[in-house]
């Protein structure tokens, strides 16, 4: 049987390395067959070499077999075969006597020990079967139990059913009341959209309204600026017209209290005059000539 491996160690490589090892008197080993090679890991050099041994006893059986295929190998091979085999069936059999002693020597302590485990045994089988008793016991009262649990939950189960059908009752209920919502919801949204449409209508008219309303009023704040100004000048007309009036009244004043002292001095030259036609005419007629002069002062 050959072994390949995925890294390059062949089956030949192997056995050639082991069959160096084994002429240089040296037990082949893994770790000394991969030195030997200079490479290949351990999971791939251990089963080559597993091989390796296999074939090892027929190639060493070859002077005395049916076929022999020792006469393939180096003397030098054979003879550290040889040797190797005849010290392998000596350690062989030195290490199956130590091992008949052993067993002896093994067998004689398990038996004094199974008789101590039969004798612990023995007494814990009594205690056990008190145990026993006090479990039957236990699982009795506990049977006890479970027929009461059982009719108890027989009980809440049957609350539970009744609790069923209440949520089922109820949960159809709310259900009716959520359609019921539902359909209030839109009727709801359906007014909202029309009253929408309504505000809207109302809010493009009341634009509409202001515009016209902003408007009249722009016009009537420019028609106050015109009469206020108009007023302005009217005012200033006013004062004008005032002062004009003030100064002609001023001036008449001033005449009037001219002629006043004209008067006073005409009315104080009549008087002399009348003294004096009084003192030259007859009473009758410085009476008429009085009245003559006074009229004509005044005119």
């Amino acid at each position: 049987m050959q072994v390949k491996s995925p890294r390059g160690v062949q089956q030949t490589d192997v056995n050639g390395a082991a069959d160096e090892l084994l002429s240089e008197q040296l037990k082949p080993t893994i770790e000394r067959v991969r030195m030997k090679l200079g490479r290949g890991s351990p999971n791939t050099v251990g089963p080559m070499l597993e091989v390796w041994f296999s074939s090892l006893g027929e190639r060493l059986r070859g002077p005395t077999g049916e076929s022999d295929k020792t006469s393939e190998l180096p003397a030098t091979v054979q003879v550290a075969m040889k040797t190797l085999w005849k010290s392998a069936l000596q350690e062989a059999h030195s290490t199956f006597e130590a091992s008949k002693a052993d067993f002896a020597n093994t067998a004689s302590q398990q038996e004094q020990q199974m008789t101590t485990v039969l004798a612990e045994i023995e007494a814990e089988r009594g205690a056990f079967t008190q145990k026993a008793s006090e479990l039957k016991q236990a699982l009795d009262a506990l049977e006890l139990k479970h027929a009461e649990t059982q009719g108890q939950a027989h009980k809440l189960q049957m609350l539970v059913n009744k609790k069923d059908e209440e949520l089922t009752s109820s949960r159809l209920a709310l259900q009716q009341q959520v359609a019921e919502g539902n359909e209030e919801r839109r009727r709801h949204d359906a007014q909202l959209r029309s009253h929408s449409a309504e505000i809207q209508a109302l809010q493009a008219q009341f634009v509409s309204s202001e515009r016209r309303l902003m408007a009249e009023i722009d016009r009537e704040r420019q028609q106050v600026k015109k009469l206020q100004a108009e007023v302005e000048i009217e005012k200033k007309k006013q004062i004008r017209h005032q002062s004009e009036a003030l100064e002609v009244a001023g001036n008449l004043t001033k005449q009037l209290h001219e002629l006043r002292m004209q008067n006073t001095q005409l009315s104080e030259r009549a008087s002399g005059y009348l003294a004096r036609i009084n003192d030259m005419q007859p009473k009758k007629l410085k009476s008429a000539a009085k009245n003559k002069a006074v009229r004509s002062v005044i005119g």
